[in-house]
């Protein structure tokens, strides 16, 4: 019980701590990948001053590899929380559309008033209005009509000047009245979502634009199909609960946000942030990102036995840390007496803290280069030059990826390395032929496709790998028997993970999401998260982006007419928060740390479970902490641009294009009422996005065959779901060169050279990780003392 209060003790730390770190202090993420420093620096500061202190002390004092393993564990659950994975924008992003709305025009909302080319049939119109005696609504719009002061007309007028000033009052009637807030008037009329959202709301809270739109959405529903109806905004079309309500007192809510409600220097009080806006999202985005954790956690229980023992994955970074794990008897692991491990360490801490050193001293130290200027030879190579390869011509050498590499598979650590110039290459040539590849947040383009290709057929492969043991689980799971034997933890995993999904479908279901949608959105979502989770476990690649979103496969695969730019908007919202940026996911960390606990020979069901606990005590306490922070110092200046101005702005923006798109091709309407199946009628399928998703999935599939078939086949498969991302180019060539010292090695040393250099590999791993932890703890110190930030200083790419 030991292990387990200090790692949920120090999974609460991290989550509060984190956002301040990283968006105040401007230090190195704290987590900021699937190697965080804030776990694996201070793991081996821990190791190296505090545990043989405690050790010296007392034998009982000191932790054992099993306890160290617990604790790395359960924190490992909460780092999917506190940085770029969620809560860095959790808050900004369900506040600040409000924010961007007065600064966006194309968000706007259209005037309620209706305009003449909004009639579509007046013989319809009339025949509406003079509807059935006694009819609540028509009486109530018939008389906010009477009282309309129209210019008078002479007998035998123009039949358009008597429509004309039959238009005149009905939206006199609009916009000076209240009829649709009447009691009765509503009722039974069949009302778009944002005005039945307005009708709940309290009378006082409503504004002048709001009682418009609610009187406008009351005749849109008498003179349905005569009129167009009411184009709303992207904020306004977004569901109520999904966004903070700002309605009650808009100056303190939104702008005490935006610019902060303190004074000066002074604090403000827990009390004063205004919490009763935020219940409403809080209540429905809590939930829902929980189920998503616990879906993922049972699906890794599923898929761990078959990695881990059936496959033999080798999980380098886990490995990393249970080489660092000291043994029972002298208290140091058997990599720490090694002196060749102190060498890299030493060497790596002293070129980073050198550098440190450089940012606070400028013009007395020199700074050790960590970074090459190449990008004069990219003249050399004109087709990398039009794909973009400039980043890859001014590499920083990461020594943890070149630590890695040395690990892993030569064809893995090449593959890593040639991803990006690959990329780079294919883009240049199509280039050449006038192709444009593009790119964008939560759209489809032909980027995306060949990411979500390679991601699909992966997945495949995985699934067919593994169909046998994947088959007998599931099988056990919804009680039937099955010819192998599954441990119960996978058993119990297999529920926990089909109880969450059907979760997941309801909470879409509350927010106006067709179930058929939201099966195909959790499948694009446990794709990415899987496939993720793979890279990870198999080629140690610890900072990664998928690059595709579910949202813009379903627009790509059934066009926006079908699946409607409503759905879409929600969709679009969720991938806002779940998957904009997977370089901090929940099920690769889970799976990580499940593994180390199984390496140790502990039960991986008992501490799942605690770490779903850690999870949810992290998340409790670190979202009203890091609001507060936003309200005391301003969300502006306590963020970064991400997660202020491009999260917050992505899902609506992407919006308007396409409504803009449809409303000109004349099929708004259709778009917004296509529901359930009939979506699938209407399919208009992306051909370019399929044909680069199809080409992409035929590729991973080839690959695959051809790296079972032949065993020196020199490439892996990966390298298709790595290509051009900006992870993948910071990375690439510190993995390439990775590649080559161990080619070397072997070739010239043969494996006796091989084993023994190792120690000093995991040293260059550990020696940036504690050049990363220790200028977080000297700037703690500093803002403490001085009370400003430290100066910034990064060892990790960002």
């Amino acid at each position: 019980m030991r292990s387990i209060f200090i790692g949920i003790l120090c999974a609460v730390l991290l989550c509060v701590v984190t956002y301040f770190n990283d968006m105040v202090m401007k230090g190195t993420f704290l987590v900021g990948n699937y190697l965080p420093v804030a776990v694996f620096g201070s793991l081996i500061l821990f190791l190296l001053m505090v545990n043989p202190l405690l050790r010296r002390l007392s034998h009982r004092l000191a932790l054992s590899a099993r306890e160290l393993a617990v604790i790395i564990a359960l924190v490992l659950f909460a780092c999917y929380l506190p940085g770029r994975g969620l809560l860095h924008f959790f808050s900004t992003a369900i506040m600040l559309p409000q924010h961007h709305l007065r600064t966006q025009p194309s968000w706007q909302t259209e005037p309620a008033a209706l305009e003449y080319k909004d009639v579509l049939d007046w013989p319809r119109v009339d025949t509406r209005l003079a509807g059935v005696e006694g009819d609540p609504t028509l009486a109530a719009l018939r008389a906010s009509m009477a009282m309309v002061v129209v210019a008078s007309q002479s007998d035998g007028e123009p039949v358009e000047d008597a429509r004309r000033a039959l238009l005149g009052r009905i939206n006199g009637a609009i916009e000076s009245s209240v009829f649709g807030l009447e009691s009765g008037v509503a009722d039974g009329l069949t009302l778009t979502r944002h005005v039945r959202e307005l009708l709940a709301r309290d009378r006082i809270a409503l504004s002048d634009s709001d009682r418009q739109t609610i009187n406008r959405g009351v005749v849109d529903a008498i003179l349905s199909d005569a009129v167009v109806p009411h184009r709303l905004g992207p904020v306004a079309r977004a569901p109520a609960r999904m966004l903070v309500d700002v309605s009650l007192d808009t100056t303190r809510v939104l702008d005490g946000f935006v610019t902060g409600l303190a004074q000066g220097e002074e604090k403000i009080s827990y009390a004063d942030v205004p919490w009763r806006a935020w219940i409403r999202p809080l209540l429905f985005w809590m939930p829902l990102i929980l189920t998503v954790c616990a879906m993922v956690v049972g699906l890794g229980l599923v898929l761990h036995r078959q990695w881990a023992t059936h496959e033999h994955l080798p999980y380098p970074t886990m490995e990393f840390a249970r080489l660092l794990l000291p043994d029972d008897d002298s208290g140091w692991s058997p990599v720490m007496r090694s002196r060749l491990f102190w060498m890299g360490t030493l060497v790596v801490l002293a070129i980073h803290m050198n550098n440190y050193a450089c940012v606070w001293w400028p013009d007395n130290l020199i700074p050790i280069k960590t970074r090459l200027e190449l990008v004069p030879l990219l003249k050399l190579f004109p087709v990398l030059e039009r794909g973009g390869a400039w980043d890859m011509f001014r590499p920083t050498i990461f020594f943890t990826a070149v630590g890695f590499a040395y690990f892993l598979a030569t064809d893995v650590s090449l593959s890593l390395g040639l991803a990006p110039y690959l990329y780079c290459l294919i883009v240049g040539v199509l280039a050449g032929y006038g192709v444009s590849v593009g790119g964008g947040m939560l759209q489809p383009t032909l980027q995306s496709s060949l990411y979500a290709g390679s991601y699909f057929g992966m997945f495949v492969v995985l699934l067919y790998t593994g169909r046998h043991y994947y088959l007998s689980a599931l099988r056990r799971g919804i009680g039937l028997r099955a010819r192998d034997a599954i441990e119960s933890s996978a058993i119990w995993g297999v529920r926990l993970f089909l109880l969450m999904v059907v979760l997941f479908v309801f909470q879409l279901k509350l927010v106006g999401v067709d179930w058929q949608l939201s099966i195909l959105y959790t499948f694009g979502m446990l794709v990415i998260f899987t496939v993720i989770s793979r890279l990870l476990a198999e080629a140690g690649v610890f900072f990664v982006h998928a690059y595709f979103y579910p949202c813009a496969m379903i627009w790509a695969l059934m066009g926006a007419r079908a699946a409607g730019p409503n759905q879409l908007l929600v969709l679009a919202m969720i991938s806002g928060l779940l998957l904009i940026d997977p370089r901090e996911a929940m099920m690769p960390f889970a799976m990580s740390g499940i593994y180390l606990v199984d390496r140790v020979k502990l039960r991986i069901g008992k501490t799942t479970a605690w770490g779903l606990v850690t999870l949810v005590i992290g998340f409790m306490v670190a979202v009203p902490v890091i609001i507060h922070l936003q309200y005391e110092r301003g969300a502006i200046l306590s963020s970064d641009g991400w997660s202020a101005d491009a999260i917050p702005r992505f899902p609506y923006d992407v919006n308007v294009q396409m409504t803009r798109r449809l409303e000109a091709q004349g099929s708004l309407d259709q778009a917004l009422a296509s529901s359930g199946w009939g979506r699938f009628t209407d399919m208009d399928v992306d051909e370019p996005f399929l044909i680069g998703f199809a080409c992409m999935f035929g590729m991973v599939l080839l690959f695959s065959v051809l790296r079972y078939r032949f065993a020196k086949w020199p490439i892996h498969p990966l390298i298709f779901l790595l290509l051009g991302t900006w992870q993948s180019k910071q990375l690439a060539f510190s993995f390439l060169l990775g590649y080559f010292i161990k080619s070397a090695v072997t070739r010239h040393g043969g494996a006796g050279l091989y084993r023994k250099l190792k120690p000093l590999m995991i040293g260059l791993i550990a020696g940036e990780m504690l050049a990363a932890v220790l200028p977080v703890i000297i700037g703690a110190l500093y803002y403490l003392i001085q009370g400003n930030p430290p100066e910034s200083f990064r060892v990790m790419p960002t």
